[in-house]
């Protein structure tokens, strides 16, 4: 898939989730990540098994406080005053499992690949993958007063992934 019509999907899917428009560009660097920012990531595993163990890339996002907000809003239905901050955590890791599979296409041959589950990351760990490892692609929000930006990193065949981080368990904030 062209970055040009990834960049629309992810514009088309932040629209449908919130009603609120935002154009990505293709970039590279990162921002700097702040310290209220929301981090996520979720793991695409390869194999018949689909193991942890075996993970072939991992979709990054970041969120600032505010596109997390209004994002969990449009979601729940709520004005943000009564959003928990596992109502958030549960619309960003839906956030990124929906951009994961966008981008999915961006690794090739995805006949074997499998979606795992989507994390919260703190900051460290966040760190340590998105300077860990080279994007594949980054995409960031156009417009500087939004702060989103989504990363794909590919590991190495032959090592899977590299940098073994201590992530917190998929949906361990869930408000359901």
């Amino acid at each position: 898939m062209q970055l040009g019509a990834l960049q629309i999907k992810l514009s088309e899917v932040w629209a449908s989730l919130t009603g609120q428009a935002c154009a990505f560009e293709a970039a590279a660097p990162d921002p700097e990540l702040l310290v209220d920012d929301a981090c996520f990531s979720l793991p695409i595993t390869e194999g018949l098994t689909g193991y942890a163990s075996h993970v072939r890339a991992r979709v990054l996002l970041r969120l600032g406080r505010r596109e997390l907000g209004l994002l969990a809003s449009a979601m729940f239905g709520r004005p943000c005053v009564e959003l928990q901050p596992a109502d958030e955590q549960d619309a960003g890791m839906e956030l990124c499992n929906i951009l994961s599979a966008c981008l999915l296409d961006c690794l090739g041959d995805t006949s074997l690949a499998h979606l795992g589950l989507p994390q919260v990351l703190d900051a460290s760990s966040w760190q340590q993958l998105y300077q860990g490892t080279p994007a594949l692609v980054q995409f960031v929000a156009a417009d500087p007063r939004q702060r989103m930006a989504v990363i794909m990193i590919e590991f190495p065949a032959e090592t899977g992934e590299a940098c073994q981080i201590d992530l917190q368990q998929p949906g361990s904030s869930s408000s359901e």
